[in-house]
């Protein structure tokens, strides 16, 4: 068995080395390509708006509740509900029978007054030719003088209980006071009623207001002389503010406002209608779209910011505070300054950490 030195142990080890540091390849490590995002430029303002809603209800203040000034049996109804009346168009009719029977029996009396006035002028006047002749006496003529003047005044008095008569006989028509639409019906043929009890709702054709609730701390945003847009369904409405009320509603903590609306079309009696106010809140913000927030820690909300790097952009997580929603859009402040760019697309694949190349979409831009 051959030996070898310790010498050539060592020159073969060495030998051996370098084959092998020659057979080796370079340990490089990949760069990863940069993954492209959409992104949009932070842009704060010193306020932002918020809108409040408040509904309503359209109401309107001359709206009448009719009655008969008269109580008894009605005889007819000549109007019924949604029917178009016309000022003075007779809407329902009491029994007359009995202011009939009595107008008769006055129209009896005085013709019967009548009848003695008449034989009283012919006596006194067959009297006082007796007075010239000697045959009478003055007392017999001043009885006949008082007799008629007791008549005349029994006949004024026959004269105003017929007028009486008539106008009962008139106030037992019901007619409407104005042009309007009939919105309700209490009553039917043969019912007896009380004077005064309800009996129709007369809702005119104009004058119709919208009557809406608003808080205290709003009610000084407002200027009378201020164009309104009211939204009745999906109908932007322009009203003008007629006033508001010099207390608070208790159970709303509410001030009602009125608002007059506009003619030529009809408005239904308790139909909601909606204002819309914008108040102004003094505090910084900026405006993004909803889904542009991510879940934080400990319920905070987060956005992803592509934040300069020496080699490019990596995404960053940022604590922002939601100030006030509208709709899909939401108002933040945070941890962002002006002009950083705002991931505003594809959150759901990415990640804070990953390297991105910037795509920067013109519509999003301020």
């Amino acid at each position: 068995m051959p030996h070898f030195s310790t010498l050539q142990r060592l020159v073969a080890a060495g030998f051996v080395l370098l084959l092998n540091g020659c057979n080796e390849e370079p340990n490089t490590t990949p760069t990863a390509t940069p993954t492209p995002v959409q992104v949009q430029a932070v842009a704060f303002d010193n306020s932002y708006p918020v809108t409040h809603r408040f509904v309503g209800q359209i109401n309107n203040a001359s709206t009448s509740v009719l009655g008969l000034e008269l109580g008894g049996v009605i005889r007819s109804v000549l109007a019924d509900v949604g029917d178009r009346i016309e000022s003075g168009q007779p809407l329902a009719q009491l029994d007359t029978s009995l202011l009939q029977a009595e107008a008769a029996q006055l129209e009896a009396n005085r013709n019967q007054i009548l009848a003695q006035l008449s034989l009283n002028r012919a006596t006194r006047e067959r009297q006082q030719t007796l007075q010239q002749q000697g045959y009478q006496s003055q007392q017999q003529l001043d009885e006949l003088i008082s007799q008629e003047a007791s008549l005349q005044a029994n006949l004024s008095e026959l004269d105003a209980a017929l007028q009486a008569n008539d106008l009962r006989q008139q106030k037992s028509t019901l007619r409407s006071p104005y042009a309007g639409i009939l919105s309700q019906r209490n009553l039917a043929p043969g019912q007896v009623v009380a004077a005064g009890q309800a009996v129709f709702t007369l809702v005119p054709e104009q004058g119709a207001e919208a009557r809406i609730g608003v808080p205290v701390a709003l009610l000084n945003r407002l200027k009378t002389e201020q164009a309104f847009t009211l939204l009745h369904g999906k109908e932007p409405i322009e009203a003008t503010l007629l006033g508001r009320s010099a207390e608070v509603d208790s159970a709303t903590r509410t001030v009602e406002l009125r608002f007059a609306l506009p003619s030529g079309r009809s408005w239904l009696n308790g139909d909601l209608i909606y204002l819309s106010l914008v108040e102004t809140v003094s505090q910084r913000a900026t405006a993004i779209p909803a889904d542009l927030l991510i879940s934080g820690l400990r319920g905070r909300w987060n956005v992803l910011v592509a934040a300069p790097q020496e080699d490019g952009h990596i995404l960053q997580r940022r604590d922002v505070t939601v100030l006030h929603t509208d709709q899909n859009q939401v108002y933040i402040d945070g941890a962002l300054i002006d002009d950083e760019w705002l991931v505003s697309a594809g959150l759901h694949k990415l990640v804070q950490g990953q390297h991105v190349e910037l795509v920067i979409n013109p519509e999003t831009q301020p």
